[in-house]
């Protein structure tokens, strides 16, 4: 096979290039330098047109290969077959390992590995790709179907695939996975980077993080960017294709990709401050090492199947290998830097001297902060699987739990940041009375509750103290640190940028303080958001009717200020305009397989030539050739069956079944009822993979009238008839209308939604991506936009 021949020469070239490496940094020589490079070439290149020829077989529906007969099918269109592509495990390890070697070569490319510590990094990246190549041929995605499925028969060939999970047929879906793997693709490098600098330090060679720290903020930064926007748009596809009416559940798989994304937060902030006399020498180069281990553990959550989940998309378990990758990278990116930290000797301090609040200690508890904050949702999710295998009782930690402690710990990290920012310009005095100002505000804010919508979460007598104080504190607590915040950024922002004459400063500090403000109003819109929906329903018992009418009737929907009228009713299938081709055998093709498909059961079609009726059975030529469809049983002189007439039928197919008629090669086998005309084929082959009905809805709010779309739902018959939503929303300035609705044998039963602060969140979501854009591109630093230097000036870049 290609892709697995593929596979092995990334494997080979791979193992070659981290041997070489690793004999280099031990032995200390550059004797085989020159083809280490090649080999990463090698590897990389096998790599991406092994990826490339995978998204061939799914464009061409190649169903001898088991990953696509499994994963898409003749109905679905080319962008979803694409994303047939990393819709399993086998795929998307495929699409993680490409990505992490093309970082690994541009990484040789341009910092090549001419110090022992470079190819000690050089080893570790390539090793991780060497050993998803391992585990993609052990188990990949270009198994054969006959392989995979020996049920099939040898030699069989489907004609048709099972298709892909209908959840992952909408456009975010498409985009969505794609952008999270090149952040975790890209986080490869600052792993190794990590653990090479402990590795280092351990050996007294003092280190190699301050010599790759452009390398790694840059890195850094565009996985921050690329995973942000991951999450936002897999929040989109959320709240348009699920009909939960929001954005965010506590999924264990949405939480599962929250937490490499809290974390790295964390080790963007820690990074950007790295001193190698710092507080973050030992930290910042500790985190970049772990955030490897959590993508590993966020990846097993994904595809493991342990969790019950809707975005659960692969549920054949991620094999040991994943397990093996997830322990060696919590030895080497958690334990490591543990057992550095642990051993290293205790720097000296003076203790008559020291002061404890610091701008330096003050970032150091921010970052700290967050990284408790994902703590909260690897516990959240560790918990319950811990107490499975240990007592066998199946726990589940709800919402509640994510939301008071995350809430409260967000708090105080927002309390934190704006005192950081207020001290950094206004200085210590000024800062903390700033900072008791507004502390005091939250804790009265927090008191305030015109009802109980306004309460975090509903509590009873037997919840915990921590959840009961919690939960009855008012959600207006959030606001003061919110504004605490957003009003010590943009002071800040105002003090910086008109005093630099560097433009690219000022951008980045333009960046910085878009990134902060965005990211705080979308707190505190996802807040109110959630609190506030109101939810109101309506059965419309003729709706179907209604839609055929000149003037339908508008009916009030009970409890809300919304009024509804059906203008259209429609019911559809898929695929609409089915091909008899692409589900049966003609005679030609039985012929092909010949005996391979001896006593299998098969659809076969083809034009009838002869028609020969007896007393047990009616035998029918198609095409002239020597495959005939036997018509056998009680009823069989009743099928109507004439020459020229285009039949299809489904049973065994017997090679040899009447040796006495020289002219018959094989006989396909049938009962009466399975087989008809083309235009008309037996039930047993009907090509529906789609059942839809939706509802064309003119919305109105009071007597205006405010909207008009489709909602509907639709029920994917051959895939255990799983039902997908299709939503009606409406963005107003201050509110989405939000419709779902059920459609059943002309009766719609529709829930209106009144979803306050969508577009807020929306624009906090673009000022957040668009600051960070601002960022990565124009820091004086490390920006990726070629720039002047200012340094003869006297300005100096300014850190986060």
């Amino acid at each position: 096979m290609i892709g697995t021949a593929l596979l092995v020469c990334a494997l080979v070239s791979g193992l070659a290039a981290t041997g070489l490496l690793l004999r280099g940094y031990l032995r200390r020589d550059t004797t085989y330098d020159t083809i280490v490079t090649p080999l990463i070439a090698v590897n990389t290149i096998s790599l991406i047109v092994s990826l490339a020829y995978l998204t061939y077989l799914f464009v061409v529906t190649d169903y001898t290969i088991a990953y696509v007969y499994d994963n898409t099918a003749n109905y679905i269109p080319l962008l979803y077959r694409v994303t047939g592509v990393y819709a399993g495990n086998e795929g998307s390890v495929l699409l993680w390992a490409t990505l992490a070697a093309v970082v690994a070569l541009w990484a040789a490319l341009l910092r090549g590995f001419e110090t022992p510590d470079g190819k000690l990094v050089q080893a570790i990246t390539i090793g991780v790709v060497t050993y998803f190549a391992g585990m993609l041929i052990i188990d990949g995605p270009f198994t054969p179907v006959e392989e995979a499925i020996p049920e099939m028969g040898s030699g069989a060939v489907p004609l048709d695939g099972t298709g892909l999970n209908p959840l992952l047929i909408d456009p975010y879906m498409a985009i969505h996975p794609p952008m999270m793997f090149v952040a975790y693709g890209l986080l490869t490098m600052p792993f190794a980077i990590g653990v090479t600098h402990f590795v280092s330090t351990l050996r007294g060679d003092g280190g190699v993080f301050g010599a790759w720290i452009g390398s790694i903020t840059r890195w850094v930064r565009i996985s921050w960017l690329f995973l942000t926007t991951a999450i936002i748009l897999g929040s989109v596809w959320s709240y348009r294709v699920l009909g939960w009416g929001g954005i965010w559940a506590w999924d264990p798989v949405e939480t599962a990709v929250l937490i490499p994304w809290i974390f790295l937060t964390a080790t963007l902030h820690a990074v950007i401050n790295y001193r190698s006399q710092s507080t973050y020498a030992t930290l910042a180069p500790a985190m970049a090492s772990a955030t490897l281990a959590l993508i590993v553990y966020a990846t097993a959550i994904v595809r493991s199947g342990v969790f019950r989940s809707v975005h659960s998309f692969a549920n054949d378990g991620i094999g040991s290998a994943l397990l093996i990758l997830l322990a060696v990278t919590l030895v080497l990116g958690v334990g490591l830097p543990l057992g550095y930290w642990l051993v290293r000797e205790p720097e000296e301090s003076s203790a008559g001297t020291q002061q404890w609040i610091t701008r330096s200690n003050v970032l150091h508890l921010a970052v700290l902060g967050i990284g408790l904050l994902g703590f909260i949702s690897v516990w959240g999710l560790t918990f319950p699987v811990l107490s499975n295998y240990t007592t066998g009782i199946e726990l589940e930690l709800t919402s509640m739990y994510y939301n008071l402690w995350s809430y409260a710990i967000l708090v105080a990290i927002l309390l934190t940041l704006g005192f950081y920012m207020d001290y950094d310009i206004e200085g210590q005095r000024r800062a903390l009375a700033s900072l008791g100002v507004f502390g005091v505000a939250t804790v009265v804010a927090a008191l305030i509750a015109p009802s109980e919508t306004w309460t975090l979460a509903e509590t009873g007598p037997g919840d915990v103290l921590f959840y009961r104080i919690l939960g009855s504190a008012s959600v207006l607590s959030i606001v003061p640190p919110a504004a605490y915040v957003c009003l010590t950024v943009i002071k800040r922002a105002l003090e910086l940028i008109p005093g630099s004459p560097n433009r690219h400063f000022q951008l980045k500090q333009a960046g910085i303080t878009m990134v902060h403000v965005g990211l705080v109003l979308l707190v505190v819109s996802v807040s109110f958001s959630y609190l506030f929906v109101t939810e109101s329903s309506v059965i419309i018992d003729n709706a179907e009717r209604e839609a055929a009418l000149e003037a339908p009737p508008v009916h009030d929907v009970p409890e809300s200020a919304y009024a509804v009228e059906v203008t259209d009713y429609d019911e559809y299938q898929r695929p609409t305009s089915p091909d008899i081709e692409n589900v049966a055998l003609s005679a030609g093709q039985v012929t092909d397989r010949s005996r391979s498909i001896h006593e299998t059961v098969q659809p076969v079609y083809g034009t009838v030539t002869q028609v020969n009726r007896g007393p047990e059975a009616t035998i029918v030529q198609l095409d002239d050739s020597p495959i005939w469809i036997g018509i056998v049983g009680e009823g069989h002189e009743t099928v109507e069956v004439s020459e020229g007439q285009r039949l299809v039928g489904v049973g065994y197919v017997m090679w040899d079944y009447l040796p006495e008629t020289p002219q018959t090669d094989a006989v396909v086998v049938v009962d009466p009822g399975n087989v008809g005309p083309t235009t008309d084929p037996p039930a047993s082959i009907d090509q529906t993979r789609v059942v839809g009905s939706s509802v064309g809805l003119t919305v109105y709010e009071g007597s205006e009238r405010i909207a008009s779309g489709d909602a509907g739902q639709e029920r994917y018959v051959q895939q255990s008839d799983m039902e997908v939503r299709d939503v009606f929303v409406d963005r107003g300035a201050t509110h989405d209308t939000y419709v779902i609705a059920a459609v059943d044998d002309g009766t719609a039963s529709l829930t209106v939604r009144r979803i306050p602060l969508m577009n807020l969140m929306r624009i906090s979501a673009l000022t957040l991506l668009s600051g960070m854009a601002l960022v990565l591109l124009f820091d004086p630093a490390y920006g990726l936009v070629p720039r002047f230097s200012y340094r003869s000036r006297g300005v100096e870049a300014s850190s986060d």
